[in-house]
């Protein structure tokens, strides 16, 4: 049965002059025009030997090749590289690739029909115009050397430059939540809010066992989850009368605000969605865009539950904290309309099992605070 050889190539007058060649031959040939159509033929068609022109356009030959060969059932097919230009490292490219020879333009056409044979009948090295054999063995290891040199060098980059992002990162959230604690110290009845947001919330996610990622994914949102109050008067927070509708409103900017402050900051990206989503409830009533259940990220449910749990706790000016106890039953109450019921039933469950830590929390925060502990 004759052979089937694949050619991949872009040039009209070329593809006519290789298949005439070929064909002359006896080959059966099959044609592709770009990359992608070559990684289709190749699979539906199974060649016994693939010609890929380098410089076809979209997805180069190299690309390509590569892609042919992370085909299990053509990992053997040989895969020769046609080109007209031969340039230092063209050679160690195509063979990092995986190409198996290396013929370049123009072709001889008195040489072109044995080397294709001597290609099908397991040759692997490369040829040049003049027929000068290039063996694999020789190129492989000089490559394989230069790889593990590479990629030695690339390894000491990466770790040089991933602790100068990390310290990067860290400078900007010290800067941004000392800028948190020193909005919530202007205020008594918020002194240490974040703080014990993060507590609480770090407390849940450990008990749920999340991944270490998200642990401090959550732990940044929860730290800077209030820094939309940097730019609203929330004086009449301490207002002892209901809010009118335009302070609530007011009020209610502060996580959409949040976000939009920290956008800018790349690495920042999940915990600006956890932050502008940390007012919405699990009924969808929340603000400010009314997402309801799985609608809501996993890490922000937390978030909204510890906060909620702080914001019960605390003194205000309208009202007085509640105790543990009288927390646990809020939340209760609240399991299934403001609260994702799963985090409700983890958290109350913390709450019954560790509430002399919690209450330790609570009073270490109010005494920094020079605030009175309430009994």
């Amino acid at each position: 049965m004759p052979y089937k050889i694949l050619y991949v190539e872009d040039n009209l007058e070329n593809k006519k002059l290789v298949r005439r060649i070929l064909e002359a031959n006896h080959y059966i040939v099959a044609e592709a025009d770009d990359g992608l159509s070559a990684i289709r033929i190749a699979q539906e068609e199974k060649p016994d030997l693939v010609l890929m022109d380098i410089g076809i356009p979209g997805m180069n030959g190299y690309e390509a090749t590569t892609l042919i060969k992370a085909i299990p059932e053509l990992r053997q097919t040989p895969v020769v590289a046609l080109t007209a230009r031969v340039m230092d490292g063209d050679r160690e490219r195509s063979l990092a690739a995986g190409c198996d020879g290396y013929i370049s333009k123009p072709i001889d056409v008195r040489s072109f029909p044995d080397l294709i044979l001597s290609f099908l009948n397991g040759k692997r090295e490369y040829v040049s115009a003049t027929d000068e054999p290039y063996y694999l063995k020789e190129y492989s290891q000089k490559l394989v050397q230069q790889l593990e040199k590479n990629i030695l060098e690339l390894r000491d980059k990466n770790l040089k430059l991933e602790k100068h992002t990390q310290e990067m990162q860290e400078i900007c959230l010290n800067v941004i939540s000392s800028l948190t604690r020193a909005i919530e110290e202007k205020d008594p009845y918020t002194a240490g809010h974040s703080e014990r947001v993060t507590r609480y919330a770090l407390r849940i996610a450990e008990k749920m066992k999340l991944p270490e990622d998200d642990i401090q994914i959550l732990k940044r949102s929860a730290m800077l989850h209030d820094i939309g109050k940097l730019v609203i008067d929330l004086a009449c927070l301490n207002k002892e009368e209901p809010l009118t509708t335009e302070e609530w409103t007011r009020i209610s900017l502060h996580p959409g605000i949040a976000a939009s402050i920290l956008s800018p900051i790349k690495f920042l990206e999940r915990e600006v969605e956890i932050i502008r989503h940390h007012s919405e409830r699990w009924d969808g009533k929340g603000y400010p865009d009314g997402l309801k259940e799985e609608e809501i990220d996993g890490l922000t449910r937390i978030l909204i539950l510890a906060d909620s749990f702080d914001a019960m706790t605390s003194d205000r000016c309208y009202k007085k904290k509640k105790s543990i106890e009288e927390a646990v039953e809020e939340i209760k109450k609240c399991r299934g309309t403001h609260f994702d019921p799963m985090v409700a039933d983890i958290f109350i469950n913390i709450l019954k099992k560790e509430k002399d830590i919690f209450a330790g929390w609570i009073r270490e925060s109010m005494d920094e605070a020079d605030l009175p502990l309430s009994v």
